[in-house]
């Protein structure tokens, strides 16, 4: 599933011909999909408020700083806290990107959005195109 999902992502970024940006936001200690980007050579910033790795930029995403997500074309999370989906779609929405999230198995989404079920292979996520 996570491979599916990994897939998806990088045709997604690679639409038309043109890599873009992908954003993982709350990546906690969950790297499955952006090493699988990473290896498919797709440019990865990974977001999370606390983590002690260097490859993975603190943000606190209640007051984001819109210019470390400048150019993303996908903004992507991985089971994010309820709490914090809304500011997950304010910044995907302020980029006009595509927004991902894939949450806990029977968790209800925190969107505004009309956000729409997506299937592909075997990942099952919601997308919304801003």
């Amino acid at each position: 599933m996570w491979e599916d999902l990994g897939e998806y992502i990088q045709k997604s970024s690679e639409n038309n011909g043109n890599k873009g940006k992908v954003v993982e936001i709350a990546i906690g200690n969950f790297f499955k999909i952006a090493d699988y980007l990473k290896n498919n050579n797709i440019e990865v910033i990974m977001i999370d408020i606390d983590s002690k790795r260097e490859d993975i930029i603190k943000e606190n995403i209640m007051n984001p700083k819109l210019n470390l997500y400048e150019n993303a074309k996908i903004i992507y999370s991985i089971r994010p806290p309820y709490e914090l989906q809304p500011y997950i779609e304010e910044i995907a929405k302020n980029l006009n990107a595509l927004l991902i999230i894939k949450p806990l198995f029977n968790e209800d989404l925190n969107i505004k959005s009309n956000i729409n079920l997506k299937n592909y292979k075997k990942a099952i996520f919601y997308q919304h195109q801003y």
